[in-house]
């Protein structure tokens, strides 16, 4: 043997069940920070991918610039795709139509659809000529068009311009929803039929010039230098900023803060691990003074004692830190998998199989850092073991005793606990952050929850998939198209509402206008989770009675009786409850009441509905969507709303899933280091422990003094951790919450009880595990345990 190093792989094997726990919260961390940073990673692939979709892949946007500039900027070397963009009767109230439906008019070049947008295209290519042009997909359809067809666009000024079908677009999710069309032209083309044209410049044609940079270049820099060159203002420019920031290439003061964070929380998380292993590397040398007092009496320098405890920590790496991450890896295929369960539409792309190779690095990098870290102190600990222990076979891992137990309060045994808890100031240091760091993290991480909930709005749950509208928004639609829609096999809700608008109402002996809105069962049921105060169900079953949705102007309250003037007569309506949110957006100026349909119908002698909503089963297909489309006929407005909902549940799926993936994690977390730590705390004591049982101690009172010990670190470590982490979570909710919307932090109330009872489970379920080994153990084992 040429150096004590040689032992290192000897010692892993000899005390190969000795390290077993070792290895394993290694493991653990490397797992954790690979979890974290793979769903980092997921999360961030799946928003660029949704805001790729939905906005693009355009990085600028110029105005008010000429052609001979955009093709000075379309030629630095930085640009790798750009395109004039345009739109004609975007809001459909300039008059073209198709069919009778409204249709936008769009102009661009090529690469504004095959190389900034995604699958842009769903069957046919680009314009090649000037008499050419895409359509979306919706009116193929619906007209039973295909490529090759002709069509023609009616004018304002009674014209008719035909063009020959190149292809088909993917609907957009504003035609659909206001059931219109659009149509994609050259910009030739597209100048050329713009009306009222005076300069002939891009601006006149209501274009913007869109940049795309390459993705190895500095984006910033490179608006700055066009900026520079062209002379161009702050307001001819504009950013795509939510892809930039997913990029990391904007300067949005947002996404700072969103960046800060999460260094914030990385932080913790690594200190987290080193806590986790230093805790148990500290048991580990415990349990082997005498093996390190042996290797001083056979020469070993404190210095080789160091570098051998390091060493053989290291090596425990070669294994950890493999599985570590292929565990990893397999919950982030799965994760993924569960993704485009979840929401196909945006989370198809996402690899079966793919490698996250930053969450590899984060692992292998913090894996080790943590180990070479948390080795430090036991290190040390062990170079300062005395030759003697390895003789005498007494370790200095026990404080010397120098005051009795206090059993003023407690009885000896809790008292015991109690003392044993405090006698190593180091070692209550320690485990008391441990508590407190996962009670730090689990409050610190619960910001984000409310940063989603403020940032994302979940669907609500009388979201439709598809609505048949009164073009004329008037009580026009029979109940006898929603009775056969209710019959229909993709519909899985069919329900219908009643309006009448801006009726004149006398509130509170002040003239008002209230938009008078019948609610069915299905609606009543939902409005009562947003029910203020009041009754739904006297507002459903009562006559001429009423709910309300709050506004900070509303003239009216629950218990006030309106009344209502309509064409024919004037009635009294009374407001049975308040409600806080609906599906309806009016004016400021203009209430909501909300009745049930007999009432609708007594106080305005109307039968039929204004609009009816759909909600469709899982197994719906396109061609059931088609189906409905063509039974209700072009006699009212088809909205279709599926490509909006599909857009937030992908958002809200992908950070929920984040979100709640890594809180459950840390709960976990939680749980495996409070029982670790004791499971440590105890293994290190098991002689003492036989001594006590020796001595005529009964396991019942064994039990109470790990039970009193592990409560020591547990409320010591609460108290520290809610204090600091309760600071964590006002300063991260300011920075993520109150520095965008405004809204004022509040002590979380449900979060503290949260990770209060995962403390107290931890807690049972730790102290459960040493007290079975003792009871199990005979003294003599108990006593000679290694």
């Amino acid at each position: 043997m040429k150096s004590y190093l040689e032992l290192v792989p000897i010692s892993a094997k000899v005390h190969r069940r000795q390290n077993r726990m070792s290895v394993f919260c290694i493991v653990l961390a490397v797992f954790l920070v690979t979890v974290i940073f793979g769903m980092a990673d997921m999360f961030i692939r799946s928003q660029i991918m949704q805001a790729r979709m939905e906005d693009g892949s355009w990085h600028i946007a110029l105005r008010y610039i000429n052609d001979h500039e955009a093709k000075l900027i379309s030629a630095r070397p930085e640009v790798t795709s750009s395109s004039w963009y345009g739109i004609l009767n975007y809001r459909g109230d300039k008059g073209y139509t198709l069919s009778n439906k409204n249709v936008a008019i769009l102009g661009s070049e090529e690469s504004w659809i095959t190389e900034m947008q995604i699958d842009a295209i769903d069957e046919g290519q680009y314009p090649q000529k000037d008499d050419e042009a895409l359509l979306t997909k919706n009116a193929k359809a619906a007209l039973g068009l295909k490529i090759g067809d002709q069509i023609s666009i009616n004018t304002p000024d009674g014209k008719s311009l035909s063009f020959t079908i190149s292809g088909f677009l993917n609907d957009f999710s504003k035609t659909m929803k206001e059931d219109s069309y659009a149509v994609c032209l050259t910009t030739h083309e597209y100048r050329s039929i713009y009306p009222g044209v005076t300069n002939g410049e891009p601006a006149d044609y209501n274009s913007i010039f869109y940049v795309q940079f390459s993705s190895r270049c500095n984006i910033q820099n490179a608006i700055n230098d066009i900026k520079s060159q062209f002379g161009l203002t702050d307001e001819q420019i504009s950013g795509n900023t939510k892809l930039l920031g997913l990029l990391g290439q904007s300067r949005n003061s947002f996404m700072i803060q969103i960046y800060s964070s999460a260094f914030v929380l990385f932080m913790l998380v690594l200190l987290a691990g080193i806590l986790m292993i230093t805790s148990s590397l500290n048991s580990n040398i415990s349990q082997r003074i005498e093996f390190f007092g042996i290797m001083r009496c056979i020469g070993a320098t404190p210095k080789q004692v160091m570098t051998f405890v390091r060493k053989e920590a290291l090596g425990w790496c070669k294994f950890a830190i493999p599985y570590g991450i292929a565990a990893g890896i397999v919950l982030i295929w799965t994760l993924c998998d569960v993704l485009r369960y979840l929401s196909p539409k945006y989370f198809i792309g996402m690899p079966y199989f793919g490698v996250s190779l930053p969450s590899i690095m984060a692992g292998i990098c913090v894996g080790i850092l943590t180990v070479l870290l948390a080795a430090r102190s036991p290190a040390k600990r062990a170079a300062k073991v005395s030759p003697l222990a390895a003789v005498t076979g007494n370790s200095n891992a026990l404080p010397t005793v120098r005051k009795a137990a206090n059993t003023t309060l407690f009885k000896v045994d809790s008292s015991l606990g109690f003392q044993h808890a405090i006698s190593s100031k180091k070692n209550f240091i320690l485990m008391v952050a441990s508590f407190s760091l996962s009670i730090i993290l689990f409050l610190s991480f619960s910001v984000t929850i409310d940063f989603m909930h403020h940032s994302l709005t979940p669907l609500k749950p009388w979201t439709p998939d598809l609505s048949i509208i009164s073009p004329e928004k008037t009580c026009s639609i029979s109940g006898s198209l929603l009775e056969q829609l209710q019959k229909d096999p993709a519909v899985k809700r069919a329900y219908g509402r009643m309006f009448a608008y801006n009726l004149p109402a006398t509130v509170n002996g002040e003239v008002k206008k209230v938009d008078l809105i019948s609610y069915e069962e299905n609606q009543f049921k939902w409005a009562k989770d947003y029910l203020l105060e009041g009754s739904v169900e006297e507002a459903q079953s009562g006559n001429n009675t009423g709910l309300t949705v709050f506004k900070q102007q509303n003239a009216s309250n629950t218990g006030d009786i309106i009344t209502l003037h309509t064409e024919n007569h004037s009635a009294d309506i009374t407001i049975v409850g308040t409600l806080s949110s609906s599906p309806f957006n009016n004016g400021p100026d203009v209430g909501t009441i909300i009745c049930s349909e007999n009432t609708f119908r007594e106080l305005t002698g109307q039968v039929d509905y204004t609009i009816i909503d759909l909600k469709l089963t899982k197994n719906a297909t396109e061609n059931d969507v088609d189906r409905i489309h063509k039974y209700v006929g072009k006699e009212f407005i088809f909205s279709d709303g599926r490509l909006d909902n599909s857009s937030v549940k992908g958002s809200y799926y992908s950070f929920g899933l984040f979100i709640y993936g890594f809180m459950t994690l840390i709960s976990f977390i939680t749980i495996f280091n409070i029982i670790n730590s004791i499971a440590m705390s105890v293994s290190a004591r098991m002689k003492q422990y036989g001594t006590f049982r020796a001595i005529g101690l009964s396991n019942r009172q064994l039990i109470k003094m790990i039970l009193a010990e592990t409560l020591a670190y547990a409320i010591t470590g609460s108290i520290c951790g809610g204090t600091i982490g309760l600071f964590l979570n006002k300063l991260l909710y300011e920075k993520l919450v109150s520095f965008h919307w405004g809204e004022q932090w509040n002590v979380p109330f449900p979060e503290i009880g949260i990770i209060i009872t995962i403390v107290i489970l931890s807690v049972i379920l730790a102290v459960r595990g040493p007290a079975r080994r003792i009871r199990d153990m005979s003294i003599v084992d108990t006593i000679s345990a290694q």
